[in-house]
């Protein structure tokens, strides 16, 4: 069974025991998802093994159909739109199960573990409908990964003061990193363009860690595959810090502010860092 599709289990079945013990109000806490609380973050993580399960296993099977609420053709919506649709069906999905929450989380997580760990090595490539292109079965573990562990976060962050990015999903995050449409989506007055190359130089530890650099050029942002030379700002931090901000649950002033970085070089780069990873 392929690393992906067991660490899907383990941080599920690790999920579902902390929801479990929730506070009795912890549902109706807000979230750092603007458009959720606590417990439509829930919904969207049932909605999402129900969706994103159903199309990797309606692609196991041959059919590459949309799924009901969404376009025929991939790649119809754009982001915006795509992130209205999905923030409507959690608050929906919430509504209709209502004191059935949490059961639902644990009956769709049994039923996407089954359908992923019954995948056959030839199947990986079989095509899939997924909302922006057609996509090979291979794809779905990643992008389930990211959502177990950047909504656990948000689950915890209203709870718990300090919570802290799963360990074991970080590798998966910090990969995925630099393959997001966001927060690769710098926002940059009209014409305007730098003279040369910025680079922010991070320096991070614990799992996942290692150096890697931000690099911005003329209005094209990047993780650099090599770090190397000089840079104009150097951050020494934590791997799941770094995480947080490229998942837009921290910003470079605050993770300064709270000591999970330190910053040296020219320091005047911090606020720019956040308007260039501002979403349009």
């Amino acid at each position: 069974m392929p690393a992906t599709v067991m660490l899907i289990r383990s941080e599920s079945e690790r999920l579902k025991k902390y929801l479990k013990c929730l506070p009795q109000d912890a549902l109706t806490r807000p979230s750092p998802c603007e458009a959720w609380d606590v417990g439509e973050v829930i919904a969207h993580l049932v909605w999402f093994a129900e969706t994103y399960g159903g199309m990797a296993y309606r692609g196991l099977h041959g059919d590459i159909s949309a799924p009901e609420g969404f376009p025929e053709t991939p790649g119809t919506l754009s982001g915006p739109a795509v992130e209205e649709l999905y923030a409507k069906a959690a608050i929906a999905r919430r509504r209709e199960l209502g004191e059935d929450l949490l059961p639902m989380f644990d009956q769709q997580y049994d039923w996407l573990n089954e359908v992923l760990g019954n995948i056959g090595p030839d199947d990986w490539q079989k095509p899939c409908y997924h909302t922006n292109s057609i996509r090979p079965v291979e794809w779905f573990p990643g992008v389930i990964i990211q959502e177990l562990a950047i909504h656990e976060w948000d689950i915890r962050s209203n709870i718990e003061q300090s919570p802290l990015v799963s360990e074991d999903s970080l590798p998966c995050l910090m990969e995925r990193a630099s393959t997001r449409r966001r927060p690769w989506s710098f926002s940059f007055e009209r014409g305007a363009t730098l003279s040369g190359p910025i680079r922010y130089r991070f320096e991070l530890t614990g799992p996942a860690g290692g150096r890697r650099d931000v690099v911005v050029e003329g209005d094209k942002p990047r993780i650099a595959t090599e770090a190397k030379g000089p840079a104009n700002l150097y951050l020494f931090g934590d791997a799941g810090a770094f995480v947080l901000m490229m998942y837009d649950r921290l910003t470079l002033d605050s993770a300064i502010a709270t000591g999970r970085f330190k910053a040296e070089g020219d320091l005047g780069l911090v606020p720019d860092f956040e308007r260039w990873l501002a979403r349009h």
